[in-house]
């Protein structure tokens, strides 16, 4: 699927080694070792909501660089043999496992680096469900790519992490259930309900379904 051609690894790989940099800046002190001790809940507590405020920043433009060719012509004449529907699906769950790899990454390196570069981390497992909400955003902002863009004017969607970016910050400042209904991103303020993974598996369960029924009934 050529997802990775040349100038798209340069890209990713640019743009890995740029976030792994900004991670190191943020989490090396050189305060003593006693003192990293000392206060380690206050080093701790400032270090994850630095972190993912800047994942909620970094993350979704990863996911577009992952999925913004979706739209690719020389899968269009596999739709006569296989079928819209299979074709569809394919490319729909080799995404995700993308994503999945790429999330993956992201939660070794969130504990990894404070690891080995400060005293004062420890591994808190409350993290696991800051990343699972965004794999769940990851997979939403899929869909709304799918969606939303074809190839012949994939530059726009660079409007569609900008867009979950600020209602993220939204949701941050200003928390609202109505703003939560209509898209589901990740808030501090919800994530920990269990009714917030549900309704967020029904968004994604209904984005599908659009993407089937427009598939069905797009030109080719």
């Amino acid at each position: 699927m050529h997802l990775f051609y040349s100038k798209k690894r340069f890209i990713l790989v640019s743009a890995m080694i740029l976030f792994i940099l900004m991670m190191t800046l943020l989490v090396y002190t050189n305060e003593p070792v006693v003192e990293q001790r000392l206060y380690q809940i206050e080093n701790q507590h400032y270090y994850e909501i630095m972190m993912r405020k800047l994942l909620l920043m970094l993350s979704p433009f990863f996911v577009i660089l992952l999925t913004m060719d979706h739209d690719q012509q020389h899968l269009k004449p596999l739709f006569g043999y296989f079928g819209r529907i299979k074709i569809t699906l394919y490319k729909l769950i080799f995404h995700i496992i993308v994503l999945l790899w790429l999330y993956l990454i992201l939660f070794a390196l969130y504990h990894i680096l404070p690891f080995f570069l400060t005293r004062y981390y420890e591994i808190d497992t409350h993290s696991i469900y800051f990343f699972e909400h965004l794999f769940l955003d990851g997979i939403m902002i899929l869909l709304y790519t799918f969606i939303l863009i074809r190839d012949k004017h994939k530059g726009l969607s660079v409007i569609i992490p900008v867009f979950y970016i600020v209602l993220s910050f939204i949701e941050e400042d200003h928390p609202s259930l109505i703003i939560f209904y209509l898209f589901p991103v990740y808030s501090s303020y919800f994530y920990t309900l269990t009714l917030a993974y549900i309704y967020k598996i029904c968004y994604i369960c209904l984005g599908l379904i659009i993407i089937l029924i427009q598939m069905l009934y797009e030109a080719i």
